[in-house]
């Protein structure tokens, strides 16, 4: 194996770059197809997005592509978010989609005290 310069490889024809950025969401619902979400920044459709939640203590986490955005009437800068689950990989033991099977009808968050972080990957 050979050390490459940082410059060596971002000149290397088939370097590729990921714009990361963590955006402050809600889950509103999870299906095992997706999820709605709420945001205060818009998103394109067809933007990729890797959405990570916590319940009960464990991280969950998938690949979602936004299908749909549209600003909440009355609601300032407030935006819904509908995103279908990406089959990227099987859905594994942290999968969210996997997780939402087991705790059908129960209720997560209370939607007036807590608020989700969910890292995105544009």
């Amino acid at each position: 194996m050979t050390a490459c310069t940082l410059r060596e490889i971002l000149q290397a024809p088939d370097a590729i770059g990921v714009l990361v950025r963590d955006v402050p969401m809600r889950v509103l619902n999870v299906s095992g197809s997706g999820c709605l979400i709420e945001s205060a920044s818009p998103f394109e459709s067809g933007a990729v997005a890797s959405i990570a939640v916590r319940i009960d203590g464990e991280d969950y986490r998938d690949d979602v592509r936004v299908v749909r955005c549209q600003r909440v009437e009355g609601a300032g800068s407030t935006y819904q978010l509908g995103a279908e689950f990406l089959w990227t990989t099987p859905p594994g033991a942290r999968s969210l989609r996997r997780v939402m099977r087991t705790l059908r009808g129960r209720r997560l968050v209370d939607p007036e005290k807590e608020t989700r972080r969910l890292p995105v990957v544009l």
